[in-house]
């Protein structure tokens, strides 16, 4: 093997190895989707959504809390108020029962309750 086909056998093996950086170099970016300037573009708009994205959950998580507290108090406020409702008709119906025994007892149909 003289010089010139040394040079030739070299220089094959650098196209070569250039050709096959170039063919997987496409593969890859074929795979990954990359497209330059505009995947930038895409990855900026992704990221500037998401942290819209994270904002508004925030402003959901703090509306949710103050809706639970409001709902928690208005509960309790409803279980006040039956635990006030039940006493009082408690209350009432052993008046009722008192009036209805003193009732039957000024018409002579029973004795009094002693």
């Amino acid at each position: 093997m003289d010089r010139n086909e040394l040079m030739l056998a070299i220089a094959g093996a650098l196209f070569g190895a250039l050709l096959l950086g170039w063919i997987l170099h496409w593969m890859f970016a074929r795979i990954n989707r990359a497209e330059g300037p505009r995947s930038f573009r895409r990855a900026a708009d992704m990221a500037s959504r998401l942290h819209a994205a994270e904002i508004a959950r925030g402003r959901a998580e703090t509306r949710l809390a103050e809706v639970e507290g409001d709902l928690r108090q208005r509960l309790a406020d409803t279980e006040r108020e039956l635990e006030t409702a039940l006493r009082s008709l408690d209350r009432e119906r052993t008046r009722a029962e008192e009036i209805r025994a003193a009732y039957r007892a000024a018409s002579g149909d029973e004795p009094p309750a002693a």
